[in-house]
């Protein structure tokens, strides 16, 4: 098993993070499909008690992403690449939905707070520390996606949200090392976002959001593999 499965060393919502971690895995081939495992090998990589991953695995199978083959024999199911490709157009569309749901609901000093975002974003681009940049850029899409106050459209975000921290910061990183062009395009992506939400244009921050987030996906999946 080659996952990058790192030990969870905060105490709070483990259930939830050790899901997270074995999902976005599974997205990017970590845990390979048809792998077998285990809860005793996977609880002992990622720090945690075997109860903690036993829940992860139980919500993993109710979403066919792993299966049962025995009484104690769990495997990773093999879905294909186009699989996941739908399922990021879905979350693609959900989250463009969410913001435009967002627009009549954000305050002034929301936008103030992803204005700031923005404006540390691109004060050094390039020479950035790429973990800093991608927390930026995480806590912009938090602000926007807690302003629809809706708690089903957030918890639908998160059930379809497969790429995490460690996927992201490696697409970031590529772009911090070779594709100063493409991280450039990122950030300027979020300021033609701010200005739709600035303008209250939900159909616009719709159209806008779809499109760069599903730029951003293919470029995610491609160095996350």
């Amino acid at each position: 098993m080659t996952a990058e499965l790192s030990a969870l060393d905060r105490p709070e919502s483990l259930g939830q993070r050790a899901y997270r971690a074995l999902r976005e895995q599974i997205a990017v081939g970590g845990l390979a499909p048809g792998e077998r495992v285990t809860e005793r090998g996977l609880a002992l990589r990622l720090g945690v008690s075997h109860t903690i991953v036993r829940e992860a695995l139980s919500r993993l199978e109710q979403e066919r992403l792993i299966e049962r083959v025995g009484p104690r024999h769990l495997r990773v199911a093999a879905h294909s690449e186009e699989t996941l490709r739908e399922v990021l157009y879905t979350e693609a569309v959900v989250r463009a939905a969410a913001a435009r749901f967002a627009v009549p609901k954000l305050t002034g000093e929301t936008l103030d707070e992803m204005t700031r975002l923005v404006d540390e974003l691109e004060r050094d681009p390039a020479g950035g520390d790429p973990e800093h940049q991608l927390g930026l850029a995480r806590r912009f899409d938090e602000l926007l996606l807690t302003a629809t106050g809706n708690d089903v459209l957030i918890g639908l975000v998160g059930t379809l949200s497969v790429f995490g921290w460690t996927a992201r910061k490696k697409a970031v990183e590529a772009m911090h090392e070779k594709d100063h062009d493409v991280g450039l395009d990122r950030i300027r992506a979020h300021r033609e976002l701010l200005a739709a939400l600035r303008g209250r244009d939900a159909d616009l921050v719709e159209t806008t959001l779809r499109r760069q987030l599903l730029i951003a996906a293919d470029y995610i999946l491609e160095h996350a593999r």
